[in-house]
């Protein structure tokens, strides 16, 4: 895995951790990608770290997993 996706991954893990959700919005303003990159790094993400977050199409937004719980 290059440089940079190993520092989008760790902003997602970041993110969800402080805010609890994340989207391709946030994803594309902070390194500036395209929204078809954001996607695919939200695969990826799933992909290394499976049930650690789950989309909520009412946010569309990728929520943590341990914020459906609380």
């Amino acid at each position: 895995m290059n440089w940079f996706l190993e520092q989008r991954m760790a902003w997602i893990s970041e993110a969800l951790q402080v805010y609890g959700f994340i989207n391709r919005q946030h994803l594309q303003r902070k390194f500036d990608i395209s929204c078809p990159q954001a996607a695919i790094d939200f695969r990826e993400y799933q992909k290394r770290h499976p049930g650690a977050m789950e989309y909520d199409a009412s946010r569309k937004a990728y929520v943590s997993a341990s914020k459906l719980d609380s």
